[in-house]
Parts: C-alpha cells; structure tokens; sequence
C-alpha cells in the first residue's frame, strides 16, 4: 500500500491505437483539488508508469514505486501545462472521507462503462459486445429517457438494478436458500448491474486487457458509491444518486441528492420535518439546470438555476402543470425562484460538494 506523497507528472499518452484514442478523444476532466482512481498498468524502475485515470491511458514521471496491478487514489495538484498528482495516503483518505469518497466519485460508472462499450464496437471481434450485453440492456431500461414520467416507483426499482444493494441481495439469497437454486441467481445477477458487471468481468478472456481493465474501473466506480452513501447516510442523513439519462445513443449523468437529516435532530417525527431533493442536469438543448426542493408540511419552496433566459422562461411557462400534478398529491407550492447563473459555473457544480459541507443546512421557509 502506498504511503508516500510524491508527485507524479503526468502527459496523456497519444500513441495510435492507444486506449486514450480507442475510449474517447475527450481529454482529462479533471480541475485542481479533485481526488480520482486509477489503476497502474505498468511500472519500470527508470520511474515510469502508465496508467489509466478516467478511462485515458496516461504516463508518468514518479519517484513512487508502484506495482502494476495496483489500484491507488490520486489528487490533482496542477493541470496546466501537465497534469501533477500525488498519491493520496491512507491517512490523508482518513483525515475527510466524505470529501475523498465525493471526489473520486467524479466519473460516473454509467459514462465509464459508455466509453468502454463504444471502444468495443469499433473492434470487428464481437466476441466482448457479447458478454457485455446484459449490461446495456440493463443500463437501458434503468436510464430515464425524454418524454418519461418519473413515478414514486423509479427511484426504488433503480436501486434495486443499480448495483447499490448487491451485497445486501446476495446476503438475503444465501440466508433465504435451503437449496441453492442457480436459476433464481441468474434472474439475480440479470437484474442488477453490479453483478452483471463482475460476471461480464469473469467471462472476458485475459487477453482483453483494456477491457478487463475497464470492468475494474466500472465496479470500483460503483464500490466508492456503495461507500459513499453508507457514510453520508449514517453520519449526515443524505442520499446520493448518478441517474443514467438516454438521448438517442447517448448517454449522460444526472445527480440526485435526498436530504433527510432534519428528521434525526432530536427524533423528529416524519411529518414535521423538512425534506430537500436536489436534482442537477447538465443536457445540451436548454443547458444545465439545477433544481432544488424543500417541502415543509406540504408546503414546497422550488429554486431553479439556469444559464440563459429562454431555459427560464420554458420553465415558467410550465409553472401551472407544475402546480397541478403536484396539488392531487396534497404538495402545494409556496414559492418558486429562478436564478441565472454563468454557464461556465455549472462546470464546477456537483451535488457531492452538498455532501461534504458540513455547515450545510436546509432551506427555511419565511
């Protein structure tokens, strides 16, 4: 295990037919501070190693020995005119693990498994698009698509596919099997995508290094959330959620974040307590929008930021049906605020950063 803090200078590979060049011609999304996984592919004694962060495949120039294989957790200390990171320690991880968990949580498994799939079609062996399959048709039936509606139903059925509770549904097949009936663990395995993901893992041959290597990066992606939800649960009553959202072939990343810690001050009964969702969507025809709810005794206060007027103004014109598919629940809205905010702002917004606040608190009513 690492110990040390070095830095570690780092240029993106671009050698033709590299993995950078295969998964995404995309650079680095990376800003100063962020903290991300990667897996060490190679290591000589000269101090060079490659690795792969984010799906790219980089070198570097470091005074760490590192051992190939390894998964280790790095900082971002500079991006320009290289990128600099040092490895985080396992002091510095304990020192804020919310914030080193929210930040190594900056690429969604969802886009990483996007980018790993579409470096696979364009091999003529379809022999790896075929155990990976199950995976896209999963992650297509949880991925919100235009023109749904979002039932109270969604959020459960995506956590029961999304590979948060595996480990929990694995426990309750154990316990619950006097005979171990493998066609109840395969209907298992078939609706959850982390455990599709360890199959797929499995199945693909050694000799398909970059995608092994990909499917490692998918289930720790998926392992820090696990962890992450864990802790912000327990310790600051939040819940945290990557949304798969479907445009056409395209897949992005919305963010959920459910806060209930209002509820634990002093045991407070349900109904008296204050509840906030927070919803961030970065889409490409009206722009990022974040969202942000507060219900107090059916009483909800709604803000909206925005990056343009017109994206403002759609949403005011629906302001009625708002109300309307709200108030046959009993949810009546006492305010709703619009905020116009830099696009450029949005880049450097994510529900996480909500997370690790700890003087974060909710919205009160006037």
């Amino acid at each position: 295990m690492i110990r040390s803090l070095q830095d570690l200078i780092v240029h993106h590979n671009r050698a033709t037919g590299s993995l950078t060049k295969d998964i995404s011609s995309k650079g680095l999304s990376l800003k100063k501070g962020d903290v991300v996984s990667g897996k060490v592919l190679d290591y000589n004694r000269s101090g060079q190693a490659k690795l792969l962060v984010q799906g790219k495949q980089l070198t570097a120039q470091t005074s760490v020995q590192l051992t190939k294989g390894q998964l280790a957790q790095f900082r971002v200390e500079q991006t320009q005119p290289n990128y600099i990171f040092k490895v985080f320690t396992g002091a510095g991880m304990q020192n804020n693990a919310l914030q080193w968990m929210g930040s190594a949580m900056q690429a969604s498994p969802f886009q990483i498994f996007q980018n790993l799939f579409q470096m696979i079609e364009k091999n003529a062996d379809n022999s790896n698009q075929k155990n990976l399959m199950q995976l896209v048709h999963l992650l297509s039936q949880m991925a919100i698509k235009p023109g749904d509606t979002i039932t109270p139903y969604y959020l459960m059925a995506f956590m029961q596919r999304s590979g948060l509770l595996w480990e929990n549904k694995l426990k309750q097949w154990f316990t619950g099997q006097k005979d171990i009936n493998h066609d109840r663990l395969k209907k298992l395995l078939q609706q959850d995508f982390k455990g599709l993901a360890l199959q797929a893992h499995q199945n693909i041959p050694d000799e398909a290094l970059e995608v092994k290597v990909g499917l490692e990066q998918l289930i720790h992606q998926i392992e820090q959330w696990q962890l992450l939800n864990h802790k912000a649960l327990s310790e600051n009553g939040k819940l945290y959620f990557m949304l798969p959202l479907l445009f056409g072939n395209n897949f992005q990343t919305g963010e959920l974040l459910i806060d209930v810690s209002d509820s634990k001050k002093g045991q407070k009964d349900p109904s008296e307590s204050m509840l906030k969702a927070s919803l961030l969507l970065k889409m490409s025809q009206i722009g990022p929008v974040k969202v942000e709810a507060v219900l107090f005794k059916r009483q909800l206060r709604i803000d909206y930021w925005m990056s343009n007027e017109e994206s403002i103004n759609l949403f005011k014109q629906n302001e009625l049906f708002i109300s309307k598919s709200l108030g046959i629940h009993g949810i009546h809205i006492q305010m709703i605020a619009y905020h116009l905010t830099d696009e450029k702002q949005f880049d450097e917004i994510s529900l996480i950063q909500d997370i690790v606040k700890s003087n974060q608190h909710l919205n009160t009513f006037a």
